[in-house]
């Protein structure tokens, strides 16, 4: 990960150079630009520098969006939080390590040989894991950011696995916004899957790359309402909402959930809350982060033609399209970085 933040950062910056000519609004840049660079990867003190790095960002934004000169300065800050972001990406917003010890055994494709449904699903979550953390054997391999990118692969795997225990294995995509066809974003990205697993009639959700949700990359709550800027990841509202943090907690933990009707709604809760911009927020009054979708209207989102995407317009979701009314508008309710 610190390869990949200095390649995006470089080796060395001036940022003197670079805002000074924005006089005192430069400066401040200047000072919280050189904190960043000061700060080791895994200080808790890099979070909330972030919540006010996006939160300045949004206090300046209404006078520099609309002059094509001084709008070089938004962009130059775009590029910044890029390297900010990845620099503490390995910090994750809620401390639940995956409950894995590698000990090199053979699977065993006999379902007699395990006891109990826990048992098998902990075998299939074990081998997928153990694909997750080659060719290194690293653990780190299994949390946050090292996870991006993964899930369609390591799901598929998870279905194969399933399928050599004789189990019936549904892969499933969440697609952004849930739209299959009006994508949310342009290059097709915001789209995650995972797993469900039919045991005895009853089902399981499977999630071993969930951990990508949970780094402090995109996980700033702070950062919502800024222009041009996508909302947070799921993280950030499992530490608003107490129903996705038992349900956050369970996967990363376990790396499976049981598939209840209430299990799988707060799972998907958190990807709804994901797609929302700060609009949605300023629009509603208030920052309330919670979803009014019941378990019904989740299955036409997965399996149906329905979608988040038209329940609640594009304007609300993915990149928000225009600054806040309000820039100090409060999108945090105080709560405390669980460490």
């Amino acid at each position: 990960m610190r390869n990949l933040y200095k390649q995006i950062k470089g080796d060395k910056i001036d940022f003197k150079n670079k805002y000074e000519k924005y006089g005192s609004y430069g400066q401040e840049i200047i000072n919280m630009l050189n904190e960043f660079d000061d700060l080791d990867y895994h200080d808790n003190s890099a979070f909330d520098k972030i919540g006010k790095f996006y939160k300045y960002i949004k206090l300046i934004t209404p006078e520099f969006c609309y002059d094509e000169e001084k709008v070089e300065l938004l962009r130059l800050l775009a590029k910044e939080k890029t390297w900010i972001e990845i620099k503490f990406s390995d910090n994750a917003i809620i401390d639940e390590l995956p409950d894995f010890n590698y000990d090199g055994h053979l699977p065993n494709y006999n379902l007699d040989v395990y006891d109990s449904v826990e048992k098998l699903l902990d075998e299939i979550v074990y081998l997928a894991r153990v694909h997750l953390i080659k060719p290194l054997y690293n653990f780190e391999s299994l949390i946050n950011f090292n996870l991006v990118n993964k899930c369609k692969k390591t799901s598929e795997l998870i279905v194969q696995c399933a399928n050599d225990f004789k189990l019936d294995a549904r892969l499933v995509v969440i697609d952004a916004a849930f739209s299959k066809t009006d994508l949310l974003y342009d290059d097709g990205s915001g789209y995650h899957f995972f797993v469900i697993v039919t045991i005895d009639d009853e089902q399981y959700l499977i999630d071993c790359t969930y951990s990508q949700f949970f780094s402090w990359y995109e996980n700033n709550i702070n950062r919502l309402g800024n222009y041009c800027y996508r909302g947070c990841c799921v993280g950030s509202y499992a530490l608003e909402n107490v129903e996705i943090e038992k349900v956050s907690r369970t996967i990363l933990r376990k790396g499976w959930i049981k598939a209840t009707e209430d299990n799988l709604k707060h799972y998907l809760d958190g990807f709804v809350l994901m797609y929302r911009n700060g609009l949605y927020y300023e629009n509603l009054g208030a920052a309330v982060y919670e979803v009014d979708y019941n378990i019904d209207t989740y299955y036409n989102f997965l399996f149906g033609d329905d979608s988040q995407l038209k329940h609640e317009g594009r304007k609300y979701l993915g990149f928000q399209p225009h600054p806040l009314k309000k820039s100090n508008f409060n999108f945090s309710n105080n709560k405390v970085l669980i460490k």
